[in-house]
């Protein structure tokens, strides 16, 4: 790339043109120059102005130095120390701590109120920690408001749950009384019960002869007639024996209400040995009906018996609460 340099003036003649970097030193052969011109002075050396001195005889005059102007010097900085120099710093008053204990315990407890009054047999603990918890919590909100806690809805909040668990405990009360006084009263019928109408209903004598009347004490009436002999049919169940009676079976209900015979039961025995019963289809089964107050039904019994004389026995068992009727005589 060629540079082009800018025109530049000419010097004057006999006048020396300036170099373009700066001043130009002519070089001339010594004894060429102006007699205006002092040469440059070389410099003396240390040794050689000692040894001027010494051929004189006198030392030398020490070199005077021309004063010289220091500079100004810059403030001067504070040198750093082993030690720490401490500072007044300002620092705010510390802020007291909020006061928020008693209205959390009053939540606490009214919490514990509310499990415990849903069991009504606790209902005095729960009333207990409810009054207990009702106290913190109002002192808990008086706090807050002053500004000494900052826990306002929690306070609150104990406080209502507080009286939920008091109003709990009352009504667990409330359920234990009433429970109490019902089985007061339900034990005193109970004593004032008479005996006949507790226990199951017994009769009125030991045992009775045939044709006569078994009545209980609740007023149900049983009478078995004198065992007659009995004819079964070719398709009877139970005449396994070689003899077989019959007995008619009357009950009269005087008790007052309806009677259902469907458990009614007969057994019979001859000489001491038991009879078995016979199915047939004209006996066996007592009716299906319930007999109402007031009213008799007869039904007829059949059993096949090991002999055909001596002392019979006939057991009439109206239901599971009355004892077995019993019925003796002679075939």
């Amino acid at each position: 790339m060629t540079t082009v340099q800018p025109p530049r003036h000419r010097a004057a003649a006999g006048a020396r043109e300036p170099h373009p970097s700066g001043p130009v030193v002519s070089l001339r052969p010594i004894g060429t120059e102006d007699a205006s011109v002092e040469p440059p002075t070389a410099p003396i050396s240390r040794a050689a102005l000692h040894a001027a001195a010494g051929t004189r005889g006198a030392p030398a005059p020490a070199p005077v130095m021309a004063p010289v102007a220091a500079p100004p010097m810059p403030p001067a900085m504070p040198r750093p120390t082993g030690h720490a120099v401490p500072v007044a710093v300002p620092v705010a008053a510390p802020m007291a701590a909020p006061r928020n204990g008693l209205g959390i315990a009053g939540l606490v407890l009214g919490l514990c109120g509310l499990v415990v009054g849903l069991i009504p047999l606790l209902g005095m603990g729960a009333i207990l920690l409810g009054v207990v918890g009702l106290v913190l919590g109002l002192v808990g909100v008086t706090r807050a408001r002053r500004g000494a806690a900052t826990n306002t809805k929690t306070a609150v909040t104990g406080v209502v749950a507080c009286v939920l668990a008091v109003a709990l405990g009352i009504w667990g009360l409330v359920i234990v009384a009433d429970a109490v006084t019902q089985l007061n009263e339900d034990l005193s019928s109970i004593g004032a019960t008479t005996p006949a109408a507790s226990a199951p209903a017994a009769p009125a004598t030991t045992a009775v002869g045939f044709g006569q009347t078994f009545t209980y004490a609740d007023g149900l009436a049983v009478s078995v007639s004198e065992p007659t002999s009995y004819d079964p049919s070719r398709y009877a169940a139970g005449a396994t024996n070689p003899y077989a009676y019959s007995v008619t079976v009357r009950i009269t209900n005087n008790t007052g209400a309806a009677f259902d015979p469907v458990l009614l039961q007969a057994a019979m025995s001859t000489g001491g040995a038991p009879a078995s019963q016979i199915f047939d289809a004209e006996t066996g089964m007592p009716p299906q009906n319930q007999l109402q107050p007031g009213r008799s039904m007869t039904y007829e019994v059949a059993f096949s018996t090991t002999t055909n004389s001596g002392e019979a026995q006939v057991d009439i068992t109206p239901s599971f609460d009355h004892e077995p009727a019993v019925f003796t005589g002679t075939l």
